[in-house]
């Protein structure tokens, strides 16, 4: 079987399997298939073949080589995993092998057995998947584990390549230790012994060998409950919830003996191997040894294998720092976060002078970003002390100095960024939210703050507050409650700059301990002057709350915590520092949101302290004059409160509305609109809408066009105009009309459509004809689609609004335009009246003859006009008269729906043959509103056969040469390149009527002769059509066309039958 001859294995491996066939019908009791006669075996079988010899013969011959193949090459292992699953499969009364049947399948894609030592790298993966589910599930048998598939699978995990089959050697990892997670001690002991024999015997591989030690040694399960915890360090009794709880389990003394004897003092030799090199593994196999043996031994060396480590962040090479760093994130993951203090002391007391102290804070962030979790508050209570020492060196002991060069700055990764404020962040989202823990993370600061600031440390100082802030939000442990208490706590503590204030405003508080107030900052009157900064800390704080938060007009309850802040929050509108305003008029901003009663009752109060703070800013156009222009905007929306006129006339002088048009500004607008809404009159308004009509106008910014908008029509609706100054705004509007950006022309006229809509009819009626003019004027220019859309919107809004009389005068002076020479009034012109055309009042009907006169005349100019052009023109603007055309016809279309017996009038026949043409002409929109027509044409010939049972209709479309002149003509629009599929459908549905029909009329003539013969008036259409075809290719084309039509007419009796199947 261990040959390398492939004839020689297959040999061996049939005999071997014969045997085993043999053994299997004597261990199921049934040796009948086999040529042995009666009394041999009455007398001989239970000597030779008992089942105790064979299962002694499975066990010492096949199992054992079996387990040595497993070694070997993969062409032996495959041979005998073969047998292996034989011998599971078919002796059902050995439960040793019995116990692997889930590993045998059906499908054999899905069995392990004929997998794990497949060719294919996702197959092998698969199968010890398949293993390593099984075991967990299953009792597999030990002994056949161990002497089989323990050796098989250490031979897969070192036979994988340096970046090939990585995959399989990870699974392999997990399904080892999952073995060892089943096994027994002894079994257990086995298969660390083979590890560490494997780090001996390949060297080159001891990282991903030291990587599956850790995982057998996460997976030791021989513990027992321990009788007495007392006897553990107080490090591990504060971490509850570590890798590993010392306080509830132990480990047999026999187990630790071996641990501490045998095993340890290997670690030791490889972490001595190499006393210049830091290694992760090592170090975590070691702190995993450890874990197992008794707490004293333990403590005895976790304290030189951390010290070890700490070492290496001596080191001025930075890839040894960072493994170094690595280890020891490692380790405290391992060790639980119980045993950070511990590790911390130990770095401040190797770490202490020159760049190693930048090293130190550099550590400590990344120990915390690696080892914290968001749901991990107050795990760092115990150790807070600690910790903030650190920060406290790095941000504003002589190390943040050193930072602050720029030469030292960019020497090193530790001190290009202080990652102290981040450090910050994770701890304040890891403590408990506590007062006297916060009192804590904030002291570093607190302490500061009574020294004179210089701008640098200032900025440090704000910069922390922000980030403790930022962690704060982040602690699940942060009940809103709790948290506006420490907040008006901490503003009021820092706004009155004394203590004994703090107590007698207790009363004025929410439900909060008032003992936690006497003793709650305590700054002197040195910090007093510098106490802004935490004002500014807790204020950032509530509005942040409030932000995430939701802000529930019915939570009586969150409306009675807030309503103390109102009065707070007017004391902090007293402070000079702009930073304390701009967050006080940001979280009165959200609770003016409340019906808070305090609110309600001082609103006015606020207000005339919102006034003298702008009279106070002067010129300033910064954020404070910005956050007090929002709040008392919401103010006047909420509160019925109102401005005086000398407040109106100095919030207009100030420079936010000053520099309206040059420097446009969005919350300056939402005040104006809010003053105008209330309708407080000054002529300071007057003046300030003009401003806000040309900023209308010319902004290119949406937001600022839509607010204009607004104000400008809340304006006309709600202030006193007089017929001068009504006029000068209309004139305005009408002036620019014609502005040179499409967005001031939209915005012009979406405030006409405003004004159509909402004006007194009296209005309308005195300004009705101007508006007219100039829109159609405008209408005749515009160039932009969305535009003159717009533009037609607002004259049929004006048509809908206007008196009779005045429609009639729009009437006359638009027909008068359409009949008349000039060429740039015949678009407009015709829209207008494609508009009127509903109107009965105006008697049309009179005026049908000149009307149609000039469609005629546009449509043959037009036609001459493109007459050499070819279809698919990328220019189509540059068309002559396409437009004109265009409306013209779109006119004629109304005209057809009002007049219907239009289409079969003997003076329309002439339009409707030059209709034809412009199926082909170069403009597609035109194509199009032709192709629309021409199915409009046949949708009523079918309506008027039906009403009047007409089977040979005369009409002049549905003659057979205009029947092919259409086809023909529509073929031609299908060669060329299309991507409106309502048009193409449009098409094909005119394609298929015109052939349905003419193949009709042809069927019903006795002869091809005959049919000839009555049509010899129109032999010139066909000549014409046949013309339009051209090449003999594009005859070809029509004819391949209009054959496969035809199939489909013989099934259908009717055209309209033809039409539906086609």
């Amino acid at each position: 079987m261990s040959s390398e001859e492939l004839i020689l294995r297959q040999s061996a491996s049939r005999a071997l399997q014969s045997f085993l066939d043999f053994s299997a019908s004597v261990m199921n009791n049934d040796v009948s298939k086999y040529s042995i006669d009666d009394k041999f075996r009455e007398n001989n079988t239970r000597s030779i073949c008992t089942m105790g010899c064979i299962q002694k013969i499975l066990e010492k011959t096949y199992l054992h080589n079996m387990g040595v193949a497993m070694t070997k090459d993969v062409s032996i292992q495959k041979e005998w995993i073969i047998l292996l699953r034989e011998m599971v499969s078919n002796f059902n009364h050995l439960a040793s092998l019995s116990s692997f049947r889930p590993l045998c399948k059906v499908d054999i894609e899905e069995d392990f057995f004929h997998n794990i030592t497949h060719l294919q790298a996702g197959k092998r993966s698969k199968a010890l998947l398949l293993f390593r589910q099984g075991i967990k599930e299953n009792n597999f048998s030990e002994d056949i584990t161990m002497k089989v598939f323990v050796p098989l699978f250490f031979n897969m995990f070192s036979d994988v390549k340096a970046g090939k089959g990585e995959q399989v050697r990870d699974i392999c990892l997990d399904t080892l230790s999952a073995v060892a997670a089943k096994v027994q001690w002894e079994h257990y002991r086995t298969i660390l012994k083979r590890c560490f024999r494997e780090l001996n015997l390949r060297p080159d591989k001891q990282k991903i060998i030291l990587r599956l030690i850790c995982s057998i040694l996460d997976a030791f399960h021989f513990m027992k409950p321990a009788n007495d915890a007392s006897g553990n360090s107080d490090a591990l009794s504060e971490d509850i919830d570590s890798s590993l709880t010392f306080s509830l389990v132990t480990v047999s003394s026999d187990k630790q003996q071996y641990m501490q004897k045998v095993v340890f003092p290997q670690v030791q030799k490889l972490l001595g191997s190499d006393p210049e090199k830091v290694n992760v593994n090592i170090n975590l196999v070691a702190l995993k040894i450890l874990k197992l043996l008794p707490v004293d031994y333990f403590e005895s060396q976790l304290s030189s294998i951390i010290h070890r480590i700490c070492n290496f962040l001596k080191n001025r090479l930075e890839s040894i720092r960072d493994e170094a760093r690595s280890a020891l994130a490692a380790s405290v993951k391992e060790l639980g976060i119980g045993y950070l203090q511990f590790v911390v002391k130990i770095l401040r007391a190797i770490l202490k002078r020159g760049f190693e102290l930048h090293v130190l804070g550099y550590t400590l962030h990344y120990l915390l970003s690696k080892n914290i979790t968001a749901d991990m508050y107050g795990r760092l209570d115990y150790c807070l002390e600690d910790l903030l020492a650190v920060v406290d060196s790095d941000l504003l002991g002589d190390v943040a100095e050193q930072k602050e060069v720029e030469k030292l700055a960019s020497k090193m990764k530790e001190t290009k960024k202080r990652m102290s404020f981040e450090t910050l962040k994770l701890i304040a989202q890891s403590i408990t939210f506590k007062t006297d823990l916060l009192k804590k993370i904030i002291s570093p600061v607190s302490l500061h703050l009574q020294k004179q600031l210089t701008p640098k440390l200032k900025t440090r100082l704000e910069m922390m507050l922000h980030n403790i802030a930022l962690g704060i939000e982040c602690n699940s442990s942060t009940e809103t409650s709790n948290l506006f208490i420490f907040v008006y706590c901490l503003i009021e503590d820092t706004i009155t700059g004394s203590r004994s204030e703090c107590k007698e405003n207790t009363q004025s508080s929410p439900d909060q301990d008032s003992t936690v107030r006497k003793t709650f900052l305590g700054l002197g009157e040195s910090g007093s002057q510098n106490s802004y900064i935490l004002t500014k800390f807790a204020l950032d704080l509530l509005r942040n709350r409030l932000k995430s938060i939701k802000l529930d007009k019915e939570d009586e309850q969150l409306v009675k915590m807030l309503d103390p802040f109102v009065d707070l929050l007017r004391k902090c509108m007293s402070s000079k520092h702009a930073s304390v305003l701009s967050a006080t008029f940001r979280c009165f901003a959200l609770l003016v949101k409340l019906p808070l009663p305090s609110l309600r009752d001082n609103a006015i109060t606020i207000k005339n302290v919102l006034m003298e703070i702008l009279q106070r800013a002067g010129n300033s156009n910064g954020h404070l004059v910005t956050s007090c222009f929002k709040l008392l905007a919401d103010l006047l929306r909420g509160f019925r409160i109102s401005l005086s006129d000398n407040e109106l006339q100095m919030l207009v002088h100030t420079p936010m509305f000053v520099d309206l048009q040059t420097n446009p500004s969005p919350v300056a607008l939402s005040l104006l609109k809010t003053i105008v809404r209330l309708k407080l009159v000054s002529h300071e308004i007057y003046d300030i809408v003009v401003k806000i009509g040309e900023l209308m106008v010319t902004t290119l910014t949406e937001s600022i066009q839509q607010q204009c908008i607004q104000i400008m029509l809340q304006f006309f609706l709600n202030y006193p105009l007089s017929e001068k100054r009504l006029q000068q705004h209309i004139d305005f509007f009408l002036a620019n009309l014609s502005y040179e950006h499409p967005s001031g022309r939209e915005a012009v006229l979406e405030m006409l459509h405003d004004i159509l809509t909402r004006f007194p009819q009296r209005i309308i009626d005195e300004q009705g004809q101007t508006f007219f003019l100039h829109l159609v004027v405008a209408l005749a220019n515009e160039q932009h689609q969305n535009v003159s859309s717009m533009i037609l919107r607002a004259i049929q809004k004006l048509l809908g609004r206007i008196g009779g009389q005045g429609k009639s005068y729009i009437y006359e002076y638009s027909l008068s335009w359409y009949t008349g020479e000039k060429k740039s009034l015949w678009s407009a012109s015709a829209q207008v009246i494609g508009l009127l055309v509903g109107d009965h009042t105006l008697q049309m009907g009179k005026h049908l003859k000149s009307i149609l006169a000039v469609v005629k005349k546009i449509m043959e100019s037009s036609i001459i006009a493109s007459g050499a052009i070819q279809l698919g023109l990328s220019d189509e603007a540059a068309l002559p008269l396409w437009k004109e055309t265009y409306y013209s016809v779109a006119m004629m279309e109304r005209l057809l729906l009002r007049f219907p017996e239009l289409y079969f009038e003997k003076n329309m026949e002439d339009i409707w043959i030059i209709l034809c043409k412009l199926l082909i002409h170069p403009h597609s929109m035109l194509r199009s509103i032709s192709s629309s027509l021409v199915a409009s044409y046949f949708a009523t010939v079918e309506k008027r056969k039906h009403e009047q049972k007409l089977d040979a209709p005369s009409w002049l479309l549905v003659q057979p040469s205009r029947l092919f002149i259409i086809a023909v003509s529509l073929l031609k629009q299908l060669r060329s390149e299309l991507s409106d599929t309502t048009a193409n459908n449009l098409i094909v549905q005119n394609v298929a009527y015109s052939v349905c029909n003419l193949h009709m009329l042809i069927r019903q003539s006795t002869s091809t002769h005959q049919f000839w013969s009555s049509i010899s008036s129109d032999r010139g259409a066909f000549l014409e059509g046949f013309e339009l075809l051209g090449s003999r290719k594009a005859k070809i084309y029509f004819s391949f066309v209009l054959q496969h039509l035809v199939m489909y007419l013989d099934l259908a009796s009717t055209p309209t039958k033809s039409l539906h199947l086609c």
